[in-house]
């Protein structure tokens, strides 16, 4: 059955990627890199819909990790009246966000996986406590 809470086709508004050439690989050292999100919801004053933006930030420049990215990927989400606020606020702040994820993970991956070092896969986010 087709959920009420529906979307329009994602689209990656933002992609920066670079590589740190100051990095020093060393061959037993497992790199960890900090992965940053952020969560833009923009409603509309007219319908039942808003643009959500997804902004992950995955390391920093400079020496300490092998390469930045930074991506926004964004979509139109609607829903009917039937809906009350605690639910829409619930869809808007959680499965949007889970959802926009599940479109840049592969791009992450993708462009990781071009470049000197292993492809990078995104981990499982839990937006339940933003």
């Amino acid at each position: 059955m087709e959920s009420a809470f529906q979307f329009s086709n994602p689209s990656l508004t933002k992609m920066e990627f670079c590589i740190n050439e100051d990095f020093e690989n060393g061959r037993d050292k497992e790199v960890k890199m900090a992965v940053n999100m952020g969560i833009q919801i923009d409603r509309s004053k007219v319908d039942n819909s808003a643009k959500v933006s997804l902004t992950l930030e995955i390391g920093k420049k400079g020496a300490s990790d092998p390469f930045y990215v930074c991506a926004t990927e964004m979509a139109e989400f609607r829903w009917p009246d039937s809906l009350n606020m605690g639910m829409i606020e619930k869809l808007l702040n959680q499965n949007a966000p889970s959802l926009l994820l599940g479109y840049l993970r592969p791009i992450i991956s993708q462009i990781t996986a071009a470049s000197p070092y292993n492809a990078y896969n995104l981990p499982f986010i839990d937006f339940s406590e933003k």
